[in-house]
């Protein structure tokens, strides 16, 4: 038995009041501690006089619950004044049978929120324990980090390298990856184990052993026959008062009485059902309302309802019956009744059609069942979320979920497009969508991820975490409030915004502050042993490509070849000629001309003309 708040040794009491006293304006109710057992609470039931009749001779049938006391945190929200008495004996008997572990994870399971939306969810949150792991002594990101590294050796730093790690920015990527969160209790993370249903809210699915209310099934013969009578005597009279036909056809009350009375007790109870609604009754009237109980009360069969005398009819005249109607009727409520008998089910069922494999979202690992998006949705599923690869659906339907393939509904919405701005070296900064999730930031950085927090504002940095390591480019400086640099980022990053657990789109407005920010690419030099920022020109790569082909450097304005063409451009190549200076040859060209000239000079000969000597111009 786990611990309970203020050392007691019972998870709740509930005061169970008498609705028929309570209305006749006293307070007759007794405190019940929970787990109880059906003699208790027979007992009980008996001293505030439920089951006892009053003056009139009525008998106090009704019940209701007028206070908790409550030792669970966060169950009291929950327990309602007209619970389900074998419900909450479920839930505490749960409860009361776990191990302080098995309870701490379910305290933080409930301080999450996770499938505490009922006492339903809450019975299938004690049977899915193992879905949570609970961290005690981790309440923050920079505890999260630590124990990581230093306890699950998440990471092999070197022992005097671990005051450089941020832990906090390290724990923070933890967190957001494993879907994890921080309570009184410590870090609780999803485990990736599937949920499953255990109880589906129906009466028949709580274990004998925890039911409470077995002593009410047995109603005595008598008192059926009494209920009868009195439906009987109320249905004859509202016939009467409503049918003049009725009146015409039944003028014995009294044998018109009987026949009701025998109609019921053997069960014969839809002709009346279908009277009633031909004269404008409804459920929430008087009369079907009772019916209803009378029929619960007494296991009636709709399979079994069939007149005697209208068979006999049917079989002696065919032609002028519906036998073959009523008979397959028969048959399928047959078959309905033998199915729920042997625990059969008419349609399948997720856990039926599992495939055996798992996928593995941002939100938990979900079974895999080949059951279509129609055939979830006719099973009580909705579109949950969907896979990060867009492969498969997460359908759910508030306590259990499932992946099916997304190729049956091409028709789901896409996941909403992240937009961050990109920070690339010698670049100036750009606006780009990309998809949410892990992989998408991973490709953008080129690597695993780190994040930091420089700024006020609500963004952050997600860059690569071993960008310096691995020798990326330096990109930009981080500066503190004197402008000095404390940091510098290698690779390419983004600046992307934030929400309470995650990276969100980056709003416009912060989208044109930081683009402004980063603007500048810089580039680093060691000067005296200090780090220093020069501001150079971003690269153009549109400027790069149109000087390739552009056919009028004058026109470098980011349309290719619309400068002169023909006649304009041959008069522009001859201007340039004719006013570009003759290239002269270079002193050291000049000075080794001249040796080679003296290396090849001959004396003159008289009988040929002087000639100049050759220069290679």
């Amino acid at each position: 038995m786990p611990h309970y708040d203020y050392d007691k040794d019972y998870p709740f009491a509930a005061f169970i009041t008498n609705l028929g006293k309570y209305n006749e304006g006293a307070l007759v109710g007794e405190w019940v501690k929970f787990p109880t057992t059906a003699e208790e609470l027979k007992k009980v039931f008996e001293r505030i006089g439920i089951g006892a009749k009053d003056d009139f001779g009525q008998t106090y049938e009704e019940w209701f619950i007028t206070d908790y006391d409550c030792y669970v945190d966060g169950l009291y929200d929950l327990l309602g004044e007209y619970a389900n008495l074998d419900e909450l004996n479920y839930l505490a008997s749960k409860l009361d049978d776990m191990s302080q572990d098995e309870y701490e994870r379910f305290q933080a399971a409930m301080e999450i929120g996770d499938h505490t939306g009922s006492i339903q969810e809450l019975i299938n949150l004690t049977e899915n324990l193992d879905c949570y792991d609970v961290y005690p002594d981790i309440h923050d990101h920079d505890d999260l980090g630590r124990y990581y590294i230093e306890e699950l050796d998440a990471m092999q730093v070197p022992e005097h390298l671990r005051n450089y790690i941020d832990y906090e920015a390290y724990g923070r990527d933890i967190a957001l990856e494993e879907s994890g969160q921080f309570t009184d209790l410590g870090y609780v993370r999803d485990t990736g184990d599937s949920f499953h249903e255990y109880y589906d809210g129906e009466r028949g699915s709580i274990p004998e052993e925890y039911r409470v209310m077995t002593f009410q099934d047995d109603i005595p013969e008598e008192e059926i026959s009494e209920w009868a009578m009195d439906l009987a005597y109320d249905m004859d009279e509202f016939f009467r008062q409503n049918d003049p036909q009725y009146a015409a056809e039944h003028p014995e009350e009294h044998a018109a009485k009987e026949e009701i009375y025998e109609n019921l007790m053997a069960g014969r109870i839809s002709a009346l059902d279908e009277k009633l609604a031909a004269l404008g009754q409804t459920q929430e009237d008087y009369l079907p309302s009772e019916i209803e109980k009378f029929k619960n009360a007494t296991g009636y069969e709709e399979f079994l309802d069939v007149d005697p005398q209208a068979i006999r009819e049917a079989i002696e005249n065919p032609d002028q019956s519906h036998v073959d109607e009523m008979l397959a009727f028969a048959e399928q409520a047959n078959r309905e009744y033998e199915a729920e008998l042997y625990g059969q089910q008419a349609a399948p069922t997720p856990d039926d059609r599992e495939t055996g494999e798992t996928v593995r979202t941002p939100r938990g690992t979900f079974h895999v069942t080949d059951m279509s998006r129609e055939q979830m949705e006719a099973a009580g599923y909705g579109f949950h979320h969907e896979s990060e690869d867009g492969k498969y659906l997460i359908m759910a339907n508030g306590s259990r979920a499932f992946a099916i393939p997304s190729g049956d509904t091409p028709e789901h919405t896409a996941p909403e497009k992240l937009t961050v701005l990109v920070v690339e070296p010698m670049k100036e900064p750009y606006v780009k969508e990309i998809d949410p999730g892990l992989h998408a930031l991973q490709a953008e950085v080129g690597g695993d991820i780190a994040a930091s927090y420089p700024f006020d504002d609500p963004v952050g940095l997600v860059l690569n975490d071993e960008g310096k390591l691995i020798g990326l480019d330096l990109n930009r400086s981080l500066r503190d409030e004197h402008g000095e640099i404390y940091d510098i980022v290698a690779g390419t990053f983004l600046v992307v915004g934030l929400g309470e657990e995650s990276f969100t789109s980056l709003p416009p407005e912060l989208a044109q502050k930081y683009m402004e920010h980063f603007k500048q690419p810089e580039q680093f030099i060691n000067l005296n042993g200090q780090i220093v920022a020069l501001p150079v020109e971003p690269e153009n790569p549109l400027r790069t490509a149109e000087m390739t082909l552009e056919d009028d450097y004058g026109m470098i304005d980011g349309i290719i070849n619309n400068g002169r063409r023909g006649e304009e451009l041959e008069k522009a190549q001859d201007e340039a000629r004719r006013t570009t200076p003759e290239k002269k040859p270079s002193i050291r060209e000049r000075l080794e001309d001249a040796k080679r000239e003296c290396g090849e000079r001959k004396p003159p000969d008289k009988a040929h003309q002087k000639k100049p000597p050759e220069h290679d111009l």
